[in-house]
């Protein structure tokens, strides 16, 4: 056993052997297999790997129960749920086999959306409630032979499931679909059984469960998964959700705790951000095992760290851990975690790379209608982006690293720049066998991001940053990691030493400083951490592009006033969906002030003098910061291709093109992956 006692220790439902404590969660891709055949193979290894990486349990995504009335999010036709020898069958047993193979449990996730569901003509949504929804759409309100024709699907989708080989079922009543629809207060007013109290309003949730149960048969597992509570004004709380699970505690073996509103995802704590503590649910969690005697409960929420997993188990809690989006950031969490190698895991950075999410804030819009090209448009959204992880460059639905030649031979690699592209790239190119040399200009590797250091905000991303400095240092099978070399500059001298077979250029950007009058009295955003103690309490900060935000949180949360001027119609312009939401709701939070539409003139020894509104305006301030972007270094990267001569050469990250830090994890990974 490893340290992580409670989380390794086995259980046995229904006589299904649970390995360990940890459940891989679903991540919304199962029924892209059906519409995206170019990403099947990608889906598929995404549960297997979780599998392989050593979960007790592994879930696909959902699937809708029917394609009528109850669709999902992109699924453009029904499911044939009847034919057990034809193509849809095949489709979804071969999620089964790929992770029973592997000696985890299989579920099946399906799901109901109720009255929010996508339906299409001639079909229609029925919910607890009749109404008119926001966008015009009709809802109807359930009546009893819709009821038995729900239930009814969901017999089917269980038979099917039982058919396919998996162990049980995830049956998906959370984040607002039907079940939640039922026993929340702000959704249902009914007042025949199925309204007023919890017994009635609980009276169709277990309808469902006892469909799914006569579908499965006594041998397979049941597990329900529940929001704890809506998340808006009204809504169903956390003492709802208990009331509910008294009353269907044995119907579902593990009751598992989730929060909020898919439509409203990071709003409602459906997806946790980088400002929530990690383990947003275990007290609700607590809660729900405290009130149960017969149904066992998981929790999922933002959970990336095995100690921290282990001392929920261990404190009685919840009996599992259920992870999510850190599957993505590192499948191989359960093995490395019960064999000594916990440092080595790699820890969800909760940025939504894999998952952008919608559109929340009010300032919001799709990226189209932001003006961005369609190269980049269709590079956002694109199937070879889904599921791509920001710090696990061996993901993303178009990536296949088993499909590209392995070395035929040791190379010598010279890397320069020892940011997280150029780290990354030492990693993989010493894990594939080549002698690595690194070059790092300063006296410290990890680059731009080494501001997390001072920011509290970037616990994750700054445990990310060391660990690759950590691994750089130490990769390779058994051998020794790269040859790092600070405060080294690259020279012909060391261009002939090294002999290098390629080059990684990685040598980052540096900040943009505009000709604006009066700005070497301003300080740039990155300096402000380094120099707190110089920053007054009143602060103008020009620049509301992402940097700008995140600094300005930074100050805010520190005491300090903050201004942030933006001359856009809108903060943090290229971000969007969950993380930019987070970004803004964040900023409220903290009391930033905002001025959109408004441009900057002149520093002062008083502030910043601004033209807004037709106006010039001095906006008072004891400290001006500034974030305007960060460039390229051209002239540098040319120099080094000059000394490189004919030399195989890469140019990576923000040297090639100023980008996020998931874009530079990758094209590292990648350019070593090139080289053979």
């Amino acid at each position: 056993m490893s340290q992580f006692t409670h989380l390794e220790s086995p259980m046995t439902i229904r006589g299904k052997v649970y390995r360990n404590r940890l459940i891989a969660a679903p991540t919304l891709f199962a029924h892209s297999v059906f519409f995206l055949p170019e990403i099947a193979e990608n889906v598929y290894r995404m549960v297997e790997n979780r599998a392989k990486g050593g979960f007790a349990a592994v879930s696909t995504g959902e699937l809708p129960v029917n394609n009528e009335e109850g669709t999902t999010l992109f699924m453009e036709r029904a499911i044939d749920m009847d034919d057990y020898d034809g193509e849809d069958f095949k489709k979804i047993r071969e999620y089964a086999d790929r992770i029973r193979k592997h000696g985890a449990l299989a579920y099946l996730e399906f799901s109901h959306e109720g009255a929010v569901a996508e339906t299409k003509a001639p079909y229609v949504p029925w919910g607890p409630d009749a109404y008119v929804r926001e966008d015009g759409v009709q809802v109807f309100a359930l009546n009893p032979a819709m009821m038995e024709k729900i239930c009814n699907d969901y017999r089917k989708i269980s038979k099917l499931a039982k058919a396919c080989g998996f162990d049980g079922v995830l049956v998906h009543g959370g984040h607002g679909f039907n079940m939640q629809q039922f026993i929340s207060p702000w959704t249902n007013h009914r007042t025949d059984e199925f309204g007023g109290s919890m017994e009635n309003r609980a009276r169709f949730p277990k309808m469902i469960l006892e469909a799914v149960r006569e579908g499965i048969g006594e041998d397979m597992i049941l597990e329900l998964r529940m929001s704890a509570e809506d998340g808006v004004n009204g809504g169903m709380t956390i003492d709802d959700m208990v009331e509910f699970c008294r009353e269907i505690d044995g119907m579902a073996d593990i009751i598992h705790v989730s929060n909020g509103l898919k439509w409203a995802g990071n709003q409602t704590q459906t997806f946790s951000d980088f400002f929530d503590v990690h383990g947003v649910n275990v007290e609700h969690a607590a809660k729900v095992k405290a009130a149960v005697t017969r149904s066992k409960v998981a929790v999922i929420g933002g959970i990336n760290d095995p100690a921290f997993a282990d001392q929920v188990i261990a404190d009685g809690k919840a009996d599992f851990i259920e992870l999510g989006r850190q599957g993505f950031a590192d499948p191989e969490f359960p093995n490395k975690a019960f064999s000594g190698r916990e440092d080595t895991i790699r820890k969800c950075v909760r940025c939504f790379s894999c998952y952008p999410g919608f559109c929340e804030h009010r300032t919001d819009v799709p990226l189209w209608e932001k003006g961005l090209s369609k190269e980049d448009v269709d590079r956002i959204y694109s199937p070879a982006s889904m599921g791509r992880c920001a710090i696990n460059p061996n993901s993303g639905f178009g990536w296949y690293e088993d499909r590209h030649p392995y070395p035929t031979k040791s190379r010598n690699v010279l890397i320069i720049g020892g940011g997280v592209g150029g780290l990354q790239a030492a990693i993989t190119a010493r894990k594939r066998g080549h002698k690595v040399t690194l070059l790092e200009k300063t006296g410290e590797l990890g680059g731009t991001i080494n501001f997390t250091d001072y920011d509290e905000d970037k616990e994750d991303l700054r445990n990310f940053k060391n660990l690759l400095i950590r691994e750089a240092g130490e990769s390779g099978a058994g051998e020794a990691g790269a040859d790092i070399r600070l405060n080294t500059v690259c020279s012909r001298e060391i261009m002939d030493e090294c002999k290098p077979d390629a080059v990684i250029i990685a040598t980052g950007a540096r900040p943009i400083k505009p000709p604006i009058k009066g700005i070497d009295r301003a300080m740039n955003a990155l300096e402000a951490y380094h120099n707190m103690d110089k920053i007054g309490k009143h602060v103008v900060l020009a620049g509301g592009g992402l940097v700008g935000c995140e600094v300005g949180l930074h100050l805010a949360n520190h005491g300090h006033e903050v201004t942030v001027i933006e001359m856009q119609g809108m903060m943090a312009f290229e971000t969007f969906g969950y993380y930019r939401n987070a970004l803004l709701d964040e900023m409220d939070r903290r009391g930033l002030k905002q001025m959109l539409h408004t441009k900057v003139l002149e520093f002062t020894d008083k502030g910043v003098l601004v033209e807004t509104d037709g106006e010039q305006k001095l906006i008072a301030a004891d400290t001006c910061v500034y974030s305007m972007g960060m460039k390229a270094d051209k002239a540098v990267v040319e120099e080094i291709r000059e000394m490189a001569g004919g030399i195989r050469t890469y140019v990576i990250g923000d040297c090639d093109r100023a980008g996020k830090v998931g874009d530079a994890v990758h094209a590292g990974y990648e350019a070593a992956i090139d080289i053979v």
